[in-house]
Protein backbone atom coordinates (compact mmCIF):
# COMPACT_ATOMS: atom_id res chain seq x y z
CA UNK A 1 0.00 0.00 0.00
CA UNK A 2 2.74 2.08 0.72
CA UNK A 3 4.86 1.47 -2.49
CA UNK A 4 1.58 2.42 -4.73
CA UNK A 5 0.84 5.48 -2.26
CA UNK A 6 4.31 6.50 -3.47
CA UNK A 7 4.32 5.71 -6.57
CA UNK A 8 1.32 7.92 -7.03
CA UNK A 9 2.74 10.62 -5.49
CA UNK A 10 5.66 10.27 -8.35
CA UNK A 11 3.67 10.28 -11.03
CA UNK A 12 1.45 13.47 -9.55
CA UNK A 13 5.15 14.92 -9.86
CA UNK A 14 6.15 13.97 -13.26
CA UNK A 15 2.34 15.41 -14.33
CA UNK A 16 3.04 18.54 -12.58
CA UNK A 17 6.27 19.19 -14.40
CA UNK A 18 4.68 18.30 -17.61
CA UNK A 19 2.03 20.25 -17.68
CA UNK A 20 3.82 23.17 -17.02
CA UNK A 21 5.40 23.24 -20.29
CA UNK A 22 2.00 22.84 -21.94
CA UNK A 23 -0.54 26.01 -23.01
CA UNK A 24 -2.49 27.51 -20.66
CA UNK A 25 -6.02 26.39 -22.32
CA UNK A 26 -4.40 23.14 -23.16
CA UNK A 27 -3.89 22.40 -19.12
CA UNK A 28 -7.05 23.99 -18.22
CA UNK A 29 -9.46 22.16 -20.72
CA UNK A 30 -7.28 18.70 -19.81
CA UNK A 31 -8.32 19.32 -16.19
CA UNK A 32 -12.00 20.31 -16.77
CA UNK A 33 -12.53 17.29 -18.78
CA UNK A 34 -10.66 14.69 -16.32
CA UNK A 35 -12.77 16.14 -13.63
CA UNK A 36 -15.97 15.27 -16.03
CA UNK A 37 -15.01 11.60 -16.58
CA UNK A 38 -13.78 10.92 -13.30
CA UNK A 39 -17.32 11.93 -12.16
CA UNK A 40 -19.22 11.28 -14.69
CA UNK A 41 -18.15 7.37 -14.32
CA UNK A 42 -15.84 6.91 -11.23
CA UNK A 43 -17.11 9.15 -8.47
CA UNK A 44 -20.94 10.35 -9.45
CA UNK A 45 -21.72 10.85 -5.71
CA UNK A 46 -19.67 14.16 -5.81
CA UNK A 47 -22.11 15.48 -8.08
CA UNK A 48 -25.27 13.67 -5.92
CA UNK A 49 -23.79 15.48 -2.91
CA UNK A 50 -23.50 18.97 -5.01
CA UNK A 51 -27.41 18.94 -6.43
CA UNK A 52 -28.41 18.14 -2.11
CA UNK A 53 -26.41 21.24 -1.67
CA UNK A 54 -27.76 23.64 -4.55
CA UNK A 55 -31.24 22.55 -4.18
CA UNK A 56 -30.56 23.54 -0.13
CA UNK A 57 -29.79 26.75 -1.31
CA UNK A 58 -32.05 27.13 -4.21
CA UNK A 59 -35.01 25.07 -3.57
CA UNK A 60 -36.96 26.93 -6.65
CA UNK A 61 -34.42 26.44 -9.11
CA UNK A 62 -35.34 24.50 -11.91
CA UNK A 63 -33.77 20.80 -12.33
CA UNK A 64 -32.03 21.43 -15.91
CA UNK A 65 -30.69 24.70 -14.15
CA UNK A 66 -29.45 22.94 -10.95
CA UNK A 67 -27.61 20.04 -13.43
CA UNK A 68 -25.63 22.69 -15.29
CA UNK A 69 -24.70 24.24 -12.00
CA UNK A 70 -23.11 21.16 -10.87
CA UNK A 71 -21.02 20.53 -13.79
CA UNK A 72 -19.95 23.44 -13.97
CA UNK A 73 -18.98 23.25 -10.69
CA UNK A 74 -16.98 20.15 -11.44
CA UNK A 75 -15.35 21.64 -14.45
CA UNK A 76 -13.76 24.08 -12.38
CA UNK A 77 -12.58 21.88 -9.74
CA UNK A 78 -11.04 20.21 -12.78
CA UNK A 79 -9.19 23.33 -14.11
CA UNK A 80 -8.39 24.65 -11.02
CA UNK A 81 -6.65 21.04 -9.90
CA UNK A 82 -4.50 21.24 -13.12
CA UNK A 83 -3.85 24.83 -13.50
CA UNK A 84 -0.96 23.86 -10.16
CA UNK A 85 0.96 23.98 -12.94
CA UNK A 86 0.47 26.84 -14.63
CA UNK A 87 -0.76 29.84 -12.86
CA UNK A 88 2.40 31.20 -12.04
CA UNK A 89 2.19 32.10 -16.14
CA UNK A 90 -1.34 33.99 -15.64
CA UNK A 91 0.03 37.90 -14.88
CA UNK A 92 2.76 37.95 -17.54
CA UNK A 93 -0.06 36.25 -19.86
CA UNK A 94 -2.87 39.33 -19.11
CA UNK A 95 -5.29 36.99 -17.73
CA UNK A 96 -6.18 38.78 -15.07
CA UNK A 97 -8.42 42.03 -14.17
CA UNK A 98 -8.81 43.85 -10.89
CA UNK A 99 -11.77 45.49 -9.19
CA UNK A 100 -12.26 47.62 -5.77
CA UNK A 101 -8.61 47.25 -5.63
CA UNK A 102 -8.02 50.83 -4.89
CA UNK A 103 -9.85 51.64 -0.64
CA UNK A 104 -8.39 48.85 0.84
CA UNK A 105 -4.88 49.47 -1.38
CA UNK A 106 -4.71 53.02 0.21
CA UNK A 107 -4.47 51.96 3.82
CA UNK A 108 -1.48 49.05 3.18
CA UNK A 109 1.56 49.51 4.87
CA UNK A 110 -0.70 52.32 6.97
CA UNK A 111 -2.71 49.99 9.15
CA UNK A 112 -2.82 46.38 9.49
CA UNK A 113 -5.02 44.27 6.76
CA UNK A 114 -6.38 41.14 7.07
CA UNK A 115 -8.00 39.24 3.62
CA UNK A 116 -10.83 37.03 4.08
CA UNK A 117 -10.22 35.20 0.94
CA UNK A 118 -12.37 33.03 -0.25
CA UNK A 119 -12.27 29.33 -2.33
CA UNK A 120 -13.39 30.65 -5.35
CA UNK A 121 -12.58 30.33 -8.76
CA UNK A 122 -9.01 29.66 -8.68
CA UNK A 123 -8.19 31.17 -5.18
CA UNK A 124 -4.06 30.03 -6.13
CA UNK A 125 -4.51 33.47 -8.86
CA UNK A 126 -4.70 35.51 -5.31
CA UNK A 127 -1.05 35.09 -4.76
CA UNK A 128 -0.27 35.83 -7.98
CA UNK A 129 -2.74 38.94 -7.76
CA UNK A 130 -1.04 40.32 -4.93
CA UNK A 131 2.32 40.14 -6.50
CA UNK A 132 1.46 41.83 -9.46
CA UNK A 133 0.03 44.84 -7.39
CA UNK A 134 2.83 45.05 -4.78
CA UNK A 135 1.48 44.01 -1.76
CA UNK A 136 3.64 41.05 0.11
CA UNK A 137 1.37 38.83 2.32
CA UNK A 138 1.51 35.80 4.81
CA UNK A 139 -1.30 33.07 4.52
CA UNK A 140 -2.62 30.75 7.37
CA UNK A 141 -2.60 27.75 6.01
CA UNK A 142 -3.13 23.95 6.10
CA UNK A 143 -0.46 22.02 5.00
CA UNK A 144 -0.94 18.72 2.63
CA UNK A 145 -0.74 15.30 4.04
CA UNK A 146 0.61 14.12 0.94
CA UNK A 147 3.59 14.93 0.24
CA UNK A 148 3.23 15.55 -3.44
CA UNK A 149 0.67 18.05 -3.08
CA UNK A 150 2.83 19.90 -0.19
CA UNK A 151 6.09 19.63 -2.71
CA UNK A 152 3.71 21.30 -5.40
CA UNK A 153 1.38 23.56 -3.55
CA UNK A 154 5.10 25.17 -1.96
CA UNK A 155 6.73 24.83 -5.61
CA UNK A 156 3.94 27.18 -7.02
CA UNK A 157 3.24 29.79 -3.69
CA UNK A 158 6.97 29.80 -3.52
CA UNK A 159 7.37 31.72 -6.73
CA UNK A 160 5.18 34.35 -5.37
CA UNK A 161 6.58 34.96 -2.54
CA UNK A 162 3.92 33.93 -0.04
CA UNK A 163 4.74 34.03 3.98
CA UNK A 164 2.90 30.46 4.75
CA UNK A 165 2.34 29.98 8.40
CA UNK A 166 0.75 27.10 10.01
CA UNK A 167 -2.38 26.96 11.63
CA UNK A 168 -1.22 26.52 15.13
CA UNK A 169 0.34 28.46 18.07
CA UNK A 170 3.44 29.81 16.44
CA UNK A 171 1.67 30.83 13.18
CA UNK A 172 -0.32 32.89 15.16
CA UNK A 173 2.08 34.86 16.97
CA UNK A 174 3.78 35.00 13.48
CA UNK A 175 0.33 36.40 12.79
CA UNK A 176 0.24 38.84 15.11
CA UNK A 177 3.76 40.26 14.36
CA UNK A 178 3.01 40.65 10.66
CA UNK A 179 0.11 42.59 11.73
CA UNK A 180 1.67 44.52 14.32
CA UNK A 181 4.32 45.69 11.78
CA UNK A 182 1.12 46.87 9.17
CA UNK A 183 1.40 43.95 7.27
CA UNK A 184 -1.23 41.92 5.51
CA UNK A 185 -2.44 38.50 6.60
CA UNK A 186 -4.63 36.38 4.23
CA UNK A 187 -6.96 34.26 5.36
CA UNK A 188 -9.49 31.88 4.47
CA UNK A 189 -12.54 31.78 6.87
CA UNK A 190 -14.32 29.36 4.42
CA UNK A 191 -13.32 26.07 5.60
CA UNK A 192 -13.84 22.15 6.10
CA UNK A 193 -12.59 19.88 9.05
CA UNK A 194 -12.68 16.58 8.45
CA UNK A 195 -16.09 15.98 7.48
CA UNK A 196 -17.30 19.22 9.23
CA UNK A 197 -17.95 22.39 6.91
CA UNK A 198 -17.10 25.07 9.41
CA UNK A 199 -17.95 27.63 7.24
CA UNK A 200 -20.23 29.55 6.21
CA UNK A 201 -22.50 28.68 8.35
CA UNK A 202 -25.81 28.67 6.03
CA UNK A 203 -28.19 29.49 8.89
CA UNK A 204 -26.12 27.25 11.29
CA UNK A 205 -25.44 29.00 14.62
CA UNK A 206 -21.95 30.76 15.52
CA UNK A 207 -19.50 28.73 17.05
CA UNK A 208 -16.00 29.96 18.07
CA UNK A 209 -13.72 26.28 16.62
CA UNK A 210 -12.95 27.63 12.91
CA UNK A 211 -11.03 30.51 11.14
CA UNK A 212 -14.24 32.99 10.84
CA UNK A 213 -13.52 33.04 14.91
CA UNK A 214 -9.79 33.17 14.74
CA UNK A 215 -10.03 36.08 11.96
CA UNK A 216 -12.31 37.54 14.63
CA UNK A 217 -9.68 37.49 17.13
CA UNK A 218 -7.08 38.88 15.54
CA UNK A 219 -8.89 41.71 13.96
CA UNK A 220 -9.91 42.46 17.52
CA UNK A 221 -6.04 42.48 19.03
CA UNK A 222 -4.73 44.39 16.02
CA UNK A 223 -7.20 46.63 15.22
CA UNK A 224 -6.93 45.39 11.17
CA UNK A 225 -9.27 46.62 8.12
CA UNK A 226 -10.95 43.54 6.90
CA UNK A 227 -10.78 42.69 3.00
CA UNK A 228 -13.33 40.16 1.87
CA UNK A 229 -10.73 39.00 -1.58
CA UNK A 230 -11.84 36.01 -4.47
CA UNK A 231 -11.22 35.07 -7.50
CA UNK A 232 -13.72 34.77 -10.12
CA UNK A 233 -13.45 32.90 -13.25
CA UNK A 234 -15.14 34.94 -16.28
CA UNK A 235 -13.85 32.45 -18.99
CA UNK A 236 -11.89 29.35 -19.15
CA UNK A 237 -8.85 31.23 -18.32
CA UNK A 238 -9.55 34.65 -17.30
CA UNK A 239 -10.17 35.69 -13.76
CA UNK A 240 -11.74 38.41 -11.91
CA UNK A 241 -10.07 39.37 -8.48
CA UNK A 242 -12.60 41.18 -6.32
CA UNK A 243 -11.76 43.58 -3.43
CA UNK A 244 -15.03 43.94 -1.24
CA UNK A 245 -14.94 47.58 0.35
CA UNK A 246 -12.46 47.29 3.76
CA UNK A 247 -14.50 47.54 7.24
CA UNK A 248 -13.58 46.82 10.58
CA UNK A 249 -15.20 45.00 13.97
CA UNK A 250 -17.64 47.38 15.72
CA UNK A 251 -15.89 48.76 18.49
CA UNK A 252 -19.20 48.22 20.76
CA UNK A 253 -19.30 44.55 20.43
CA UNK A 254 -18.05 42.05 23.34
CA UNK A 255 -19.67 38.76 22.10
CA UNK A 256 -17.35 36.91 20.13
CA UNK A 257 -20.32 34.35 18.66
CA UNK A 258 -21.73 37.77 17.48
CA UNK A 259 -18.25 38.99 15.70
CA UNK A 260 -18.34 35.21 14.19
CA UNK A 261 -21.83 36.28 12.60
CA UNK A 262 -20.89 39.34 11.80
CA UNK A 263 -18.26 37.95 9.60
CA UNK A 264 -19.87 35.01 8.32
CA UNK A 265 -23.26 37.63 6.74
CA UNK A 266 -19.45 39.78 4.59
CA UNK A 267 -18.58 35.93 3.14
CA UNK A 268 -21.86 33.96 2.93
CA UNK A 269 -23.10 35.99 0.58
CA UNK A 270 -20.48 36.14 -2.35
CA UNK A 271 -20.25 32.46 -2.05
CA UNK A 272 -23.75 32.05 -2.63
CA UNK A 273 -23.08 34.56 -5.81
CA UNK A 274 -21.13 31.93 -7.26
CA UNK A 275 -21.96 28.52 -5.90
CA UNK A 276 -20.67 26.88 -9.73
CA UNK A 277 -16.89 27.89 -8.45
CA UNK A 278 -16.96 27.31 -4.66
CA UNK A 279 -14.62 24.19 -4.20
CA UNK A 280 -16.96 23.00 -1.03
CA UNK A 281 -19.99 22.65 -2.95
CA UNK A 282 -19.98 19.01 -3.02
CA UNK A 283 -19.57 19.28 0.94
CA UNK A 284 -21.73 18.24 3.62
CA UNK A 285 -23.53 21.23 5.57
CA UNK A 286 -24.03 19.35 9.12
CA UNK A 287 -24.13 20.21 12.42
CA UNK A 288 -20.58 22.09 13.80
CA UNK A 289 -19.94 19.31 17.03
Amino acid sequence: MRRTATAMQSLERMAHRALRRLPIPMVSNLGARLAWLKIRFIDPDVARKARANVRRHHPEMPEAEVEKLVWRFVENVGRLMAEFSIVHRFASADRMEFVGVEAPRANVGKIPTIALCLHLGNWEVLASAMQMIGVPIASISEIPDNAAHRDIADATRGGFDVNVLAPDRNGLRRALSILAGNGVLAIFPDEKRGDTMMAPLFGRPPHLKGNLAMAAKLARRSGAQLVVVYCERIMETRFRLHFEGPFYMDPAQTDPLADVAYLNGRIEPAILRHLDQWYYLDDSIGPIA
